[in-house]
Formats: C-alpha cells, structure tokens, sequence
C-alpha cells in the first residue's frame, strides 16, 4: 500500500529537505506541496493526502489554523513540525499527536508516518479524528492565547541532549554558524541547537532592525556592537562591547556600514 503525503512549510528549503527525505520511505508518494495556510487548505481538500507534514508557525497563520478550516469529512493523518515551540511540543506530548522536531531527519520521519498509517487503519478512526479535532481546538486557542498574552522576551530552547531551556530574547547578543548547528550567545553563556543561522533568526523571530549579519557565519544584535575596524592585517572586524572581535565579509560589512546612524 502507498501512502500519499502533503508536506506544508513557507521556508522553501524546508520543504525541498521534506522531498528529498520522502523518497527514501519505502510506500510514500509525495503529492505535492505548500507554503502557506491558504494554499495547504486547497491542497488537502482537493489532495486528500493519507498524511500532512504541517508546519506549525508560518506567515499567514498556524498548522492549527489549517486544520480548523478543513472538512470535518476529511481524515487525513496530521505529523506537525516545530522548530523552538515549547508549547507545542508539550501538548502533543501530553497528547498522543505526533511532531517532529527541525531539521527534520530520515529514522523520525519514517516512525511518523509509520505511527499515522497505524492509526488511520483503527477501526476507531472517526473516534480518534474527532478526538484530535478537539485537542487541535485547545492548542490553538492556547497557542493563539500564548502569542497574544505572554512576554515575547521568553525563549525556550530545545536543546542537542532534549532538554528545554528558557531564556530571555533581549539577552542574545550574537549566533555562530558550527557545521550543522547555530550557537546562541549571551553575556554569560551560550546554547547550541539544530539547524542554519538564517533558520534560526525565523524560527527566533530576530528582526533585521535588531541584528545585523556580519559574516556568512556570524550574526550579531545591532545594540551589541561597540565598533567597527578595518585594517591592512585584520580586514574588517566588528567589536562587541564585551570585547568579542568578530570578523567581517567585505559585502556584510557594506552592508552594515550603511545602516549604522554615522555621525560625521
């Protein structure tokens, strides 16, 4: 039997990651794909995939948003996909409903769909549909809640070893690229996690007015920086007012040159 599978996701290279790691399940056909809340609700319906790998934060909405929106005839199987979402990622433990955490790989994604497939083939299937359907409600009334109610200052981290870390955003002065990781640094400490430099400013919601890139691997909060040096030796260096010296592309530091409040 071959499953049929949706993926939803707007980071273009999430969803080009999800396809390629699709073609190494054996019995699943991706059927197509979307990048946002509106165009996921059209796909499913016209679609009806066996399965959607839904993202839960995107531009227009929430994975939970979808899923309110859609027939309460279709019974599709739903795996979600979360990056930093404490919240989530509670509720569905507490829950039974499935996720998988970014970046997402092959072993996990395989024992997803397996874990779905099994429980769309229950006899109580409408049962369980109707169960989701309702603690999809609750999640997205408290994830809504959440984003509007509580401090945007907390972070929480879901760490390499799975633990889960809160910090404050306002306490994260720079992020290091490190192979397939990104290190978060404050003032005291640092926090290492999955993924890419430009991932993670999304997924942290860490704005260009804040932070500014100052090398492929390198960006830093605009309010950390004490200045900006060049030299013959050095190239260009930007110093963090704790006295980090971080080096500089040419074209980053174009860039972050002209939008520095210069006085002259």
């Amino acid at each position: 039997m071959t499953v049929t599978v949706l993926t939803v996701d707007d980071e273009p290279l999430a969803l080009r990651r999800l396809e390629l790691i699709l073609k190494k399940v054996p019995d699943v056909e991706h059927v197509g794909s979307a990048a946002s809340c509106r165009e996921a609700i059209a796909k499913i319906v016209e679609l009806e995939p066996d399965i959607v790998l839904l993202d839960i934060k995107m531009r227009d909405g929430t994975g939970f948003d979808v899923l309110h929106q859609l027939p309460e005839t279709l019974h599709t199987g739903v795996v979600f996909t979360t990056a930093f979402d404490h919240f989530a990622v509670r509720a569905f433990e507490e829950n039974a409903i499935d996720y998988i955490l970014k970046p997402v790989e092959l072993p996990r994604l395989q024992a997803a769909i397996e874990r779905s497939c099994i429980k769309l083939e229950a006899a109580d299937t409408r049962a369980q549909m109707e169960q989701m359907r309702a603690v999809i409600e609750d999640l997205r009334a408290g994830f809504h809640s959440q984003e509007a109610g509580a401090s945007r200052a907390d972070l929480w981290l879901r760490g390499t070893a799975g633990a889960l870390t809160c910090i404050q955003r306002t306490d994260i002065e720079m992020l290091t690229a490190e192979d397939d990781y990104v290190r978060l640094h404050t003032a005291s400490t640092s926090y290492l996690i999955r993924g890419s430099i430009k991932a993670a400013q999304v997924d942290l919601d860490l704005s260009e007015q804040d932070f500014a890139r100052v090398h492929r691997r390198a960006l830093v909060r605009r309010s950390a920086i004490a200045s900006v040096r060049k030299s013959a030796e050095t190239g260009v260096r930007v110093i963090l007012r704790n006295g980090t010296e971080v080096p500089s592309g040419r074209v980053y530091a174009k860039k972050l040159l002209r939008t520095l409040p210069i006085v002259r």
